[in-house]
């Protein structure tokens, strides 16, 4: 496990807000990544781990139960040492983001609710993650499941329905301070623990809403 430099997750099922989110935040003037915008962050891979070449324009739920989206471990670190010594906020999903959740200080769930998660996935454009083959029914059936096992991991609930600046605006005020690397190391804490932080404790199989 390594310790988090400075870095927040804001992540949440398809339609949830993330990549709006993460266009505030640039305008904002802080440090921040869409997982879509990278090329090299998050594929979809197979059950033996390798990176698939090229996914289907309508997958079914056969191909969606045997392959997982899932970021480069290497690729995320290099991410966050690269916006140092700012703190990165990443704006994604991915099967394995809970198994890689050592390396945040922080996580927070874009709550929403199914009504709205498909008016959004109808309306938007520039992505048919939600609408291609079966991944609408693929993310409306695991969209309660998905949204109960981040509160219980510990991340921080926010209402992504509100308007979006008042979203932003939520996140903000409940980001922790980045903890002393010296108390980190030293001490032999683990991060995140307190009011509003989290420990690793397992991962999402099998799951990608996003």
């Amino acid at each position: 496990m390594m310790a988090p430099i400075s870095a927040v997750l804001i992540t949440g099922s398809a339609g949830a807000g993330k990549s709006a989110i993460a266009v505030v935040l640039a305008r904002r003037g802080l440090a921040c990544i869409d997982d879509d915008e990278d090329p090299f962050l998050a594929r979809f891979v197979d059950s033996d781990g390798a990176a698939v070449a090229e996914e289907p324009e309508q997958p079914d739920f056969a191909w969606l139960s045997r392959h997982s989206w899932e970021w480069d471990p290497a690729r995320l670190d290099e991410l966050i040492r690269d916006a140092e010594p700012a703190t990165l906020y990443l704006c994604g999903g991915a099967d394995n983001e809970l198994e890689l959740a050592d390396r945040f200080i922080q996580v927070f769930l874009l709550e929403i609710d199914e009504p709205t998660m498909l008016v959004r996935l109808d309306a938007r454009q520039d992505n048919e993650w939600g609408r291609a083959g079966d991944s609408r029914e693929y993310i409306r059936r695991l969209l309660p499941g998905y949204q109960d096992r981040l509160r219980a991991f510990g991340a921080v609930a926010i209402d992504a329905r509100q308007p979006l600046d008042q979203v932003v605006d939520a996140i903000l005020a409940r980001t922790l301070p980045v903890p002393p690397r010296a108390r980190t190391e030293d001490s032999g804490e683990q991060p995140g623990h307190g009011p509003g932080g989290y420990r690793a404790r397992g991962v999402i199989n099998g799951v990608r809403p996003w």
